[in-house]
This record gives C-alpha cells, sequence and structure tokens, in this order.
C-alpha cells in the first residue's frame, strides 16, 4: 500500500453503457454480450493509448485512473468520438455511454484498487452524464486547464449523494458543438442502483470527510467558466537542443519550486506539448498565505523549446510583442521582464480567460548554470488579476532556480 500521509492526486475517469439492462432484455443475453466486448475493447484502448490504467471492466461499466487530468479529458473525448462510431448492429443505433471524470488525492492499496473521494464523486457525475455526454468537476477543469479543441460549458450546482457540499458541474464539449439553450435542473441523486464499484463504496460516504477531499479550487465565486470559442490553437515546433547543452531531467521539475511554494504541487504523468517534464500545483488544504488556483511549470529541453512555446502561447491570444500591461491597474500584455538592472529573466504575458485572470511566463537559463529553461502558468478564478499579479511578482524570480 502507498504511503497514506502522502496521497497522489489521481484522476478516475468512469463509463457506463446507458440503457444496457433494457437492451439485454429486448435483444437477448447474446447481443448484450457483444456490446459489452465492444464497449471493453474501445475502453481499454482508449485508455491505454492516453497513458491511462483500466482499473476494473464489468459489463457495461469502466473505471479507468490517469496521473494527468488532462490526458483522461482527452481519453474521454476519444472514446466517446469511438462510441458515436461505434453502431450496434442489432439495436442500429450508436453506443451511447456517459462519462464521469473526477480528480483527487488516493491511495492505491495492495489489490490494486484505490481509496479516495474522487472515485465516489467521479462515479456520481457518470450516474448524470446523458448517453455521449462527459461530466467533469470544477477541480478536474481547473487541474487540466485550457485544452486545445475543448471548452468547458457550465452546468450549476447539483447535490450528489453522500456528498455534503453542491458540487459545479461542468460539461466537456469540443470546440464548435452547439449547446442546448435551457439550463439543467440538476438537484437529483445520481442513477439508482448502478453506482457500485466495489473501490468506491467503502471508500467515503461520510460526508464532511467527502466534502474535504475532493480537488476544490474556488473562492468567492471562481466556478464559472467560458463557453466562448477560443482562438485558434498554436502548437509549438519540436525543438532540439544545441549540440553540448545538456537537457534538464524530468526529475528536477518539481525541484525547481522552492520549497516554501512546494506543497501541493505533483509531478504530471504526462507532460505538456514538447516539455521533458511538468508540475502541477494546486493550493494545499489550510495553506497559509494566497497560492493561484492552479499553476504549473515545465522544464524545455533548450531556451529555444521554452521560445517556441511561449509564442505559440502568446500568438493564441493575439498578443504582439512589448504591447499592452500586466500589473494591478491593467491585465492584458506581453513584455520581458528581469531579475534586476542587466539581469535579464525571460518574458511574461497575461490575459482574461473567462472568468479566469491568467499568466504566462518563460524564465530562461541564459547561460546561468542554476537555472533551468521553463515556462510557468498561473491562472486565477474571479478576474482576480491583483492578488495573482501579487503572488507573481516574487514567486517567478525563485521558480526555475536550482535548490
Amino acid at each position: 500500500m502507498e504511503d497514506q500521509q502522502n496521497p497522489l492526486v489521481r484522476t478516475f475517469l468512469i463509463a457506463d453503457i446507458r440503457g444496457y439492462t433494457r437492451f439485454t432484455e429486448t435483444h437477448g443475453d447474446e447481443a448484450s454480450a457483444r456490446l459489452a466486448a465492444t464497449f471493453r475493447d474501445i475502453v481499454s484502448e482508449g485508455v491505454q493509448v492516453r497513458g491511462g490504467t483500466l482499473i476494473e471492466i464489468r459489463g457495461d461499466e469502466a473505471l479507468a485512473v490517469f496521473d494527468s487530468a488532462r490526458q483522461a479529458l482527452r481519453a474521454a473525448v476519444d472514446l466517446q468520438n469511438r462510441f458515436a462510431e461505434e453502431t450496434d448492429p442489432d439495436s442500429n443505433c450508436p453506443i451511447k455511454v456517459g462519462i464521469g471524470v473526477d480528480s483527487g488525492e488516493a491511495i492505491k492499496l495492495d489489490d490494486g484498487s484505490f481509496r479516495g473521494a474522487a472515485l465516489n464523486v467521479a462515479a456520481r457525475l457518470c450516474g448524470l452524464a446523458q448517453g455521449g455526454e462527459i461530466i467533469v468537476s470544477e477541480g478536474t477543469s481547473h487541474l487540466a486547464g485550457r485544452l486545445p479543441g475543448l471548452r468547458y460549458v457550465d452546468r450549476g450546482r447539483a447535490h450528489l449523494k453522500g456528498i455534503a457540499d453542491t458540487v459545479r458541474l461542468i460539461r466537456v464539449v469540443p470546440e464548435g458543438d452547439q449547446e442546448q439553450s435551457q439550463p439543467w435542473i440538476l438537484m437529483i441523486f445520481g442513477k439508482p442502483g448502478r453506482i457500485g464499484w466495489r473501490v468506491a463504496l467503502g471508500v467515503v460516504l461520510i460526508a464532511a470527510a467527502t466534502a474535504a477531499s475532493v480537488v476544490y479550487l474556488t473562492a468567492g465565486n471562481k466556478g464559472e467558466t467560458s463557453s466562448g470559442a477560443t482562438p485558434p490553437t498554436v502548437t509549438p515546433p519540436v525543438t532540439t537542443p544545441p549540440e553540448g547543452e545538456k537537457v534538464a531531467p524530468a526529475a528536477d521539475v518539481v525541484a525547481l519550486i522552492p520549497t516554501s511554494l512546494r506543497k501541493g504541487c505533483v509531478k504530471q504523468g504526462v507532460p505538456d506539448i514538447g516539455a521533458v517534464a511538468t508540475a502541477v500545483c494546486l493550493p494545499p488544504a489550510g495553506g497559509a498565505g494566497f497560492r493561484p488556483d492552479r499553476w504549473q511549470v515545465s522544464i524545455y529541453p533548450s531556451g529555444a523549446a521554452v521560445q517556441a512555446a511561449y509564442d505559440a502561447e502568446r500568438k493564441r491570444q493575439k498578443l504582439g510583442r512589448n504591447s499592452g500591461t500586466c500589473s494591478s491597474l491593467s491585465w492584458g500584455g506581453e513584455s520581458a521582464w528581469a531579475h534586476g538592472p542587466g539581469k535579464p529573466g525571460g518574458r511574461r504575458l497575461c490575459y482574461f480567460d473567462g472568468d479566469d485572470a491568467v499568466i504566462v511566463w518563460s524564465h530562461e537559463r541564459l547561460g546561468q548554470a542554476n537555472h533551468r529553461d521553463v515556462l510557468g502558468i498561473a491562472r486565477e478564478g474571479g478576474s482576480d488579476h491583483v492578488r495573482l499579479i501579487g503572488w507573481w511578482s516574487f514567486a517567478h524570480h525563485l521558480i526555475g532556480k536550482v535548490e
């Protein structure tokens, strides 16, 4: 069993075929067995491709775990695309599957199962998802951040069975998908009789413990997510370090975060595109002082690589170099920053993403032996750029140095 004092943040995906019992009654056991086998094959392949682990699959239900929230959401979208393409020959209809996703601290037990409140929440979210839908928690959407080609649609809050507080529901949809105009009414309690994971039911059903364990990143009204279209995605080119330049080991990524800020930071299972390694940081429970809702640091193999990643984000936000300002008075611009006179550090840009204030910065090695080429991204909900720039003003000087 893993260390229960230091559980890891994991993301759980639960998928369930809608109408499976009625399908069996209508088409018989052989047809339902073929449907279950198709479901198993699609889920097994889709989870593996995105770096996840299939914990259990039982007929019409599947449970998978991911080290990366981003990869879990990408896997969920991949699966729904596959299900939509796969038409069942007996019913002549696409396979309808609901998917729920939640992130939180969880312990892996000796038998391969997990213990953590996120399992219970993911099961409840799966129960709420209609066929073809992906419903995730607010915490997971913050942890994953903006994903090219996808958008988050706020579906309001719901009471879930076994959860003390209401939970904000986020639907993940591809860009361009049209949303229904009417909001959901979601004061319901999941899918009766179907939330029966043995790994989840023995987990956390005490409401207070559950609510405390789930990853929530809200403070005030920070749950609103943008459903508007985003600018075109610009993928940074793959670059290699110059001859003789040493690539920073992946293990260094958490070490690049100063000890005073390191609590709540974990290495992401799959690094961002072009990066050697990525660490994601969440505000520690009960931690003193302000921390952003979510921030991350990625090591890149060279100065050219981190510059390419930074420029890709700058172009995606349609920000010109040395334009606008990033300050407590004005938010929206791009400029260089320095450690002091004659001591360049890198570049920064800031923008609003719906109700989130976001700052992106590069911290480049520039010949300094104790520095690494890194890209940082931090976001704060409620458009609170004043606190975010205050945190960044001291933190970015420290992040990227080897202690």
